[in-house]
């Protein structure tokens, strides 16, 4: 066995801070110590000198030691590869933030939407590409007389192309990839014809002679989705994958209506157009609200949020002549295509792409008459954000 004198602090018995085990220490080191023990308490106030046992040899000394040194050395180890690993998770967490922020600011700005237009300049039949800059260049080339556009969720454009001899059923869909390869998709439709694109990559191909509306695989392979139209004209899906199309009416024999179609095909009514209504397209903003265009000039807006059917629409905003066109970009701004036309005074009213902000507020965003080009409709193209 060992002895060993320990120091302790000393507390007065009756210190509200002395732990209830020191208040009788000075009893057990007159027991224990004897008179070396008294002689310093008595000395010195400050500690106490107590003798204890220790029940350890000096081997076990040495080996409580090594193995306290063991586990300081291991701990040390484990904590300098912590250290040396968080890097690395900290480097693939700002990763993610960048990645994240970079699709907040890309995929939520209309800025960085670049915008294609169908049309004509002196060569020929066009598709023109407007980027976020507002740049304006030449996508593609020698069409015949190019009609509506839309887009799939990989960036591919597929354009109506009508060919020059006018025949009915002489109409294609073309298919441009991003790089500009143009392939025929689908042909033998009648023109114009009116395009969407589901999530899927099924196109959509409203035939306005024939009042069908068929659906084509990505494949090329085609069926027919609804029958028993007048003259369907605009398109559009909502983000629960239903296919809205506007009907045209046909006098006072059928009163025009725009069809919600659910993707088993079922139909419902979602509005019934006003007698004089001559609608051209719809679009949806990114507010979810229904838009249509009318060739009398106005643009309409639906809300979706009701539940009543019919839904009842406002009047959103206006162009000089007609509204043929529709595209909504992230930003809840709407670009029309006026065709433009001569007034009845002989005034000229410009083939023009107009821009209007979600408030409703009217900007010219380019002119056609002004370069010599005709604008005739319009899509975004989606912007592929980080996963």
């Amino acid at each position: 066995m060992v002895w060993q004198r320990m120091a302790l602090p000393y507390f007065h018995k009756s210190s509200p801070r002395a732990h209830p085990s020191l208040r009788n220490v000075g009893r057990n080191v007159t027991d224990i110590a004897g008179s070396t023990a008294a002689s310093t308490a008595g000395a010195h106030q400050t500690f106490r000198v107590i003798s204890r046992r220790i029940s350890c040899s000096t081997s076990v000394k040495g080996q409580t030691n090594q193995q306290t040194s063991q586990r300081i050395t291991m701990k040390t180890k484990v904590t300098e590869n912590k250290f040396k690993c968080e890097p690395r998770g900290l480097r693939k967490l700002f990763s993610r933030i960048a990645c994240v922020g970079a699709a907040f600011l890309i995929c939520s700005s209309a800025w960085a939407q670049n915008l294609f237009v169908s049309g004509s300049d002196a060569r020929g039949g066009e598709i023109f590409k407007f980027t976020w800059d507002g740049g304006q260049s030449i996508f593609a080339s020698g069409l015949t007389d190019p009609w509506d556009l839309a887009f799939d969720n990989a960036g591919n454009l597929f354009v109506v192309n009508h060919a020059s001899s006018g025949l009915v059923g002489n109409a294609a869909v073309y298919k441009i990839t991003p790089n500009g390869v143009r392939t025929t998709f689908a042909s033998g439709l009648s023109y114009p014809a009116y395009l969407a694109v589901d999530s899927t990559g099924n196109v959509f191909v409203a035939d306005y002679d024939h009042g069908v509306i068929y659906k084509y695989k990505p494949t090329g392979s085609r069926a027919t989705f609804a029958s028993g139209l007048h003259h369907p004209v605009g398109m559009a899906f909502n983000s629960g994958g239903n296919l809205f199309v506007v009907d045209n009416s046909a006098g006072n024999i059928y009163q025009g209506s725009i069809y919600e179609y659910k993707p088993d095909g079922s139909r419902g009514i979602f509005a019934v157009l006003d007698p004089g209504d001559r609608p051209a397209d719809l679009a949806f903003d990114s507010m979810g609200n229904l838009l249509m265009a009318d060739l009398g000039g106005n643009i309409y807006k639906y809300s979706l949020n009701g539940v009543l059917r019919p839904h009842r629409r406002t009047t959103f905003g206006s162009v000089p002549n007609s509204a043929q066109s529709l595209a909504g970009d992230s930003a809840g701004n709407l670009l029309v295509v006026d065709p433009g036309a001569v007034s009845s005074a002989g005034s000229v009213i410009p083939n023009a792409i107009y821009k209007f902000t979600p408030q409703g507020a009217r900007s010219t965003f380019a002119s056609g008459s002004a370069l010599g080009e005709s604008f005739a409709c319009l899509a975004f193209q989606p912007i592929p954000c980080c996963e």
